[in-house]
């Protein structure tokens, strides 16, 4: 008997923090408020108090060709439904030519129409805010409310982290995200050269099993937490509330933090801070200094190297090996 909505949201912690914007805002004019998502998705929203119901799928339940004709379906069950799936990777961030493992089988995704147009072309086109183009889909006013909701455990587990930690100062370092243009490569030297300059805080790191490798160095110090591979990442995003500045790529984690009291520190990837960060409170977003010209902000999808040009003396992304530590290290130390 309610007017209900069913938003389509698939994908990983970033996009479902963009998405939790909408959610109050469907609960202000009187919906019933339903989401359609993966595995990783529940993982998030399961706690949303403005989430009524999770429409869960395994990843390929429903297989790609059939995708279409089951929206079409779903659709008929709800006043409202609002098409999120691939908004904004594949159409705002392109994609490239790509083998993917369906269903057991290796099959070519086509590339994005406009892929290999030059980079001004694609930046006249793609430099498009992503909660602007989210809300503009679910056809609401741009208030801007993406947000994590931990429970009361994670909120006291936070805050127990929080008082091991005797440092008065706390800094979150996110180390990595989905892809190899998401792994700042002077991660080391910075975090070296604040905690020389500074007794009064201590680092946290955090990503998932395979971030423990960029931690290795650093288990002596005393004032430097690691965490990645150890805390699930609803026990990171809990952590956010007790921290006071994060730092790190365009990921998840950065993106649950935008709306926080605390100083964030993003540096920014295949997105521009038109793109990401335009909306966020208290945000410095810094890019690569001395870049070519068909680089950053290349607003594209990256699956490896094969793509994304990389810096020799790093080995890292190009655009991430050129922004300047000293002004990482300026803006966080400010």
């Amino acid at each position: 008997t309610e007017k209900s909505v069913c938003v389509v949201r698939y994908g990983g912690m970033g996009d479902m923090i963009q998405v939790s914007s909408l959610f109050p805002l469907f609960k202000e004019q009187g919906y019933r408020v339903c989401v359609n998502v993966s595995e990783r998705g529940k993982e998030i929203l399961e706690s949303d108090p403005n989430v009524d119901e999770l429409l869960v799928q395994e990843t390929d339940q429903v297989p790609n060709d059939r995708l279409t004709p089951y929206w079409e379906r779903l659709e008929k069950c709800f006043d409202k439904f609002v098409q999120l799936s691939e908004s904004i990777e594949g159409s705002l961030l392109l994609t490239p030519e790509r083998e993917e493992e369906i269903r057991g089988e290796r099959v070519l995704v086509e590339s994005s129409k406009d892929y290999n147009l030059s980079k001004e072309e694609i930046h006249e086109k793609y430099n498009v805010n992503y909660m602007e183009r989210t809300h503009d889909i679910a056809g609401l006013p741009y208030k801007f409310l993406p947000k994590f909701y931990p429970t009361l455990e994670e909120k006291k587990h936070a805050r127990r982290q929080r008082k091991k930690i005797k440092s008065k100062y706390v800094i979150l370092w996110a180390l990595s995200g989905s892809s190899v243009h998401k792994v700042y490569p002077w991660t080391d030297a910075v975090m070296s050269r604040i905690l020389m300059d500074r007794k009064d805080l201590s680092f946290v790191t955090v990503g998932d099993g395979l971030c423990e490798l960029l931690e290795v160095g650093w288990e002596g110090e005393k004032r430097v937490v690691t965490k990645s591979g150890k805390w699930s990442v609803r026990e990171t995003l809990a952590f956010l509330d007790v921290c006071d500045v994060v730092v790190g790529p365009e990921t998840g984690v950065l993106n649950a933090a935008s709306t926080l009291d605390c100083h964030k520190t993003v540096m920014l990837s295949h997105s521009s801070h038109e793109n990401l960060s335009k909306h966020w409170k208290n945000t410095t977003a810094l890019g690569p200094e001395d870049y070519p010209d068909y680089c950053f902000p290349c607003h594209k999808m990256h699956y490896g190297f094969s793509t994304c040009n990389r810096d020799k003396e790093t080995g890292g992304a190009m655009c991430a090996a050129k922004i300047n530590p000293k002004n990482v290290v300026e803006d966080i130390l400010r």
